[in-house]
Formats: C-alpha cells, sequence, structure tokens
C-alpha cells in the first residue's frame, strides 16, 4: 500500500444558478451526469481566465489612451489644490 500524500481537494461548495432550457438539454446530453461538476467548473474556468486577460487588455489599452491620461492629470492637479492651506 503506498504512503503517498494526497493533495487536499479544494473546497468544494453547492450552487444554484438559472440557464437556459436548451443550454440545459444540450449540457445533459453531451455530458455524463457524474461529470457535470467537473464539466462545468472547468468550462467556467476557462470563461472567467478569457474575461480576465480581456479586463487586463482593456485596461492596458485605457492607459495607453492620451485623452485619458490628460483628464487623469487634469483631475490630480485639482485634487492637490488648496491642501497646503
Amino acid at each position: 500500500m503506498s504512503l503517498e500524500k494526497r493533495k487536499p481537494s479544494p473546497k468544494k461548495i453547492h450552487v444554484t444558478f438559472s440557464i437556459p432550457e436548451e443550454v440545459n438539454t444540450l449540457l445533459h446530453s453531451t455530458v455524463e451526469k457524474r461529470g457535470l461538476s467537473e464539466f462545468v467548473t472547468k468550462a467556467l474556468q476557462k470563461a472567467l481566465a478569457e474575461e480576465r486577460d480581456s479586463l487586463k487588455k482593456a485596461y492596458a489599452a485605457a492607459n495607453q489612451d492620451p485623452d485619458r491620461n490628460e483628464l487623469l492629470k487634469d483631475w490630480s492637479d485639482l485634487d492637490k489644490e488648496g491642501w497646503d492651506e
């Protein structure tokens, strides 16, 4: 018998959410019932990673926008006014 240490499983929670009936039908016709949680977890992880990447790119693009940066500088200058009084 092996005495290998197993990685502890991440804590799992039960969630309830609504999806369109057509998506549910397709999901259940494509994925075995025992594999639903794993399938949905992987799909969510992939979608969240893509969303996070998209947001990072949008923030990077915004930081390169000269109009935005000028506006931020203007507001920064206003914020500093009157603090020494």
